[in-house]
């Protein structure tokens, strides 16, 4: 498949979830006036791109370090500011390497590159940042961060380039891995907490003819 269909197929996804309500599920502190204008601008801006001192940046570059930065400003401890900016390098970094040396370690590739590497990074953002806004802020300075590194270590051999079409599908396949990780764990905690409370709700049950 060719570089950006799949962004295109998740995006149509996407759409589709939140026309049929599953947006406060997915995405719960993100207003749709919000997503709505962050589809458009995507939409717009995937194929623009321009050249900042010999550097080519695609419209997706700018638009994700925008909302990175507009949530991080939005934020109101400078501590959890903070404590963003450390993870989307930690995940910038973990995203860089996985690019450079995965195709080292055959044996650990899941389907393809770009689908390990999104779903190895999403389970590591899932885990570190749990509410979706600051889970997407810091997930998109990460990738931005580990893209930049990765044109950075490759500038003699091609152009620098930054949000791509590659970038843009493996952004789209970790943000789906990393929602979807969140919501997988969320549910193992709920079930842990309901079965835990149902157990001891049966021990108190079993132990009051015990009693009389």
């Amino acid at each position: 498949m060719n570089a950006g269909y799949v962004s295109l197929l998740l995006i149509v996804v996407a759409l589709i979830l939140f026309a049929s309500g599953w947006k406060n599920v997915i995405l719960r502190g993100i207003t749709p006036a919000s997503l709505l204008l962050f589809f458009m601008l995507w939409i717009s801006f995937m194929r623009w791109n321009t050249d900042l001192g010999g550097i080519r940046v695609y419209g997706c570059t700018l638009l994700l370090l925008a909302v990175s930065l507009l949530v991080m400003i939005r934020t109101p401890s400078f501590l959890y500011r903070f404590h963003l900016l450390s993870i989307a390098l930690l995940l910038g970094s973990v995203y860089f390497f996985l690019k450079e040396t995965l195709h080292l370690m055959p044996a650990v590739i899941w389907l393809s590159s770009e689908w390990t590497v999104a779903a190895s990074v999403g389970v590591l953002a899932a885990a570190l940042l749990r509410w979706p806004p600051l889970q997407i802020a810091g997930l998109s300075l990460g990738l931005l961060i580990g893209d930049a590194m990765s044109a950075c270590a490759h500038r003699e051999q091609v152009a620098m380039t930054l949000g791509q079409a590659g970038f843009q599908d493996e952004w789209w396949l970790t943000v789906f891995a990393a929602r979807g990780w969140s919501l997988l764990m969320e549910g193992m905690v709920a079930g842990s907490k309901l079965a835990y409370k149902r157990v001891r709700q049966r021990m108190r049950t079993g132990r009051e003819p015990e009693n009389d």
